[in-house]
């Protein structure tokens, strides 16, 4: 039963964000919960996908939005910045515990303001716990995005400098 429910709460974030329904990303999230941006040019590959689930690559993280009012923030932000904000090829995998599920699925986004195609493939691990999603563990190739020189809002400028604290950590 938890894997169905699992599962079923990522599909629905996934949703609600191609739909850009804040209320319903809202209705998805713990209090607590926390989305880990990661670079990781491993998505691209069912090898590098393995190594991703399996644990055996880690990424590197880019940004850290604490909280569900940050990762509000931070979506409302999406929603503005691509249109439309879908991805394609969607691949679910629930993990043998029930408790976490993997997202696989290839971007296909236009910068609102330029018009520039953005095509990221994102692997993304979701962590549901009471029927919330408590983590997001998001990997991508970070400088795909970075390359569209698009400006970071509030929420996510404070996750690119707590991204900085990991790396100190990991000196």
């Amino acid at each position: 039963m938890a894997e169905t429910q699992t599962l079923d709460v990522a599909r629905e974030f996934i949703r609600s964000v191609e739909a850009k329904d804040l209320d319903a990303v809202d209705r998805t999230l713990a209090a607590d919960a926390r989305q880990l941006f990661l670079h990781d040019r491993g998505t691209t590959t069912a090898d590098g996908v393995a190594d991703i689930v399996a644990g055996r690559s880690k990424g590197w993280c880019v940004a850290d939005v604490a909280g569900k009012q940050q990762i509000l923030a931070y979506t409302e932000a999406l929603f503005a910045k691509f249109d439309p904000l879908v991805w394609r090829d969607h691949r679910w995998t629930v993990s043998p515990a029930g408790t976490d599920v993997f997202f696989h699925g290839t971007g296909d986004m236009v910068v609102a303001r330029s018009g520039k195609a953005y095509r990221n493939t994102y692997l993304t691990r979701f962590t549901v716990e009471n029927g919330k999603i408590t983590n997001m563990s998001e990997y991508a190739d970070a400088f795909l995005y970075a390359g569209l020189w698009v400006r970071p809002n509030a929420a996510e400028f404070r996750a690119l400098l707590r991204a900085l604290r990991h790396l100190a950590v990991h000196r």
